[in-house]
């Protein structure tokens, strides 16, 4: 919608903001969506999508849901999460592991709601399918994706993440590369490590989200000394809990290295945001906090109920309270 807003409505779009998205499906994400239309549709309550005055394809919008949340996430983060826990020692179809229970629930946490309507899914789907940014050139005749995005000339932040399998990083590579063969020499391209797959956009706030303030307010050098900044206090907090050092030494390098603008004070959503992906990364050696847990404990310590830590507020946190290490 960004890419197609900039390049209809130039006069009216001032920068550009893209997070996992793409010029044109790609036939994976194709076929990932026909099954969850065939989900629907093979559910004798779609009737030929004639179903409001019954109860609907509930069954069939459960089963597509579950389909959906594969593509959604990613297989390092369920490694993570559930790895191959079991729930049951017998053998019993769909109900031995821990990741079957997590679709099982997505499903019919979706269908049950009546949140979404299931002929949306299938048209809304159907149009994203349908789309792309190509144009065919009047001289030619030729459809051509460099055409369709010729007027997308402002500054433009294109954000991929290697796990998305929906919609892969080699197709936010392209935006960026066709922006600048066009002539866009204001654009930046920043790929994701993360687990969150797809829905790295709305789980991996301190990367994506420093990513996009430091695009829109137009800081020197874009927002890649905000992605450093992050990374740096993301190693030195690694360091840390996976070390067990909780020194007033080590503790103070953290707290300068979250405040890159030297406030004096940190965000508490910046730092629970990096305690809990940290505590995601190491897995195993962490205790299974959720990051409601770990917000509740940080913001404990502010005094001020400012939504910010000072330093000696910062400096009294029990990082050993949020992962503690398993030894051996």
């Amino acid at each position: 919608q960004s890419l197609t807003a900039a390049a209809l409505y130039g006069d009216r779009v001032k920068n550009v903001v893209s997070i996992s998205a793409c010029t044109s499906t790609h036939p994976g994400g194709i076929a990932f969506r026909q099954i969850q239309r065939d989900c629907i549709m093979s559910d004798p309550n779609w009737n030929q999508g004639d179903y409001y005055s019954g109860d609907g394809p509930v069954n069939g919008l459960r089963l597509a849901r579950q389909a959906g949340t594969i593509t959604y996430r990613s297989g390092p983060e369920w490694q993570t999460r559930f790895g191959r826990t079991k729930v049951s020692n017998r053998l019993v179809i769909g109900e031995n592991f821990m990741i079957e229970q997590y679709i099982k629930h997505q499903g019919t946490k979706w269908a049950t709601s009546r949140a979404f309507d299931p002929n949306s899914l299938i048209w809304m789907s159907t149009a994203m399918d349908n789309f792309t940014l190509e144009e065919v050139v009047p001289e030619t005749g030729e459809v051509s994706l460099e055409y369709g995005m010729r007027h997308i000339t402002q500054p433009a932040l294109v954000i991929g993440v290697q796990t998305d399998v929906l919609f892969p990083c080699w197709q936010q590579r392209e935006i960026a590369q066709v922006l600048r063969k066009i002539g866009n020499n204001r654009v930046s391209y920043y790929e994701l490590d993360s687990i969150f797959g797809h829905d790295t956009f709305l789980l991996n706030t301190v990367a994506v989200g420093g990513a996009v303030k430091g695009h829109l307010e137009q800081e020197p050098n874009g927002a890649s000394h905000l992605h450093m900044d992050a990374a740096r206090s993301a190693s030195i907090l690694l360091g840390a809990l996976w070390n067990r050092e909780f020194s007033v030494e080590s503790m103070e390098r953290l707290f300068y290295a979250l405040d890159a603008r030297n406030l004096g004070r940190v965000s508490i959503d910046e730092v629970s945001s990096l305690l809990y992906l940290v505590v995601l990364r190491m897995g195993e050696y962490c205790d299974n906090m959720t990051l409601e847990e770990i917000v509740r404990y940080i913001k404990s310590q502010d005094k001020d109920n400012d939504g910010m830590l000072t330093k000696d507020e910062f400096l009294s946190l029990e990082l050993s309270r949020v992962c503690s290490r398993i030894e051996g």
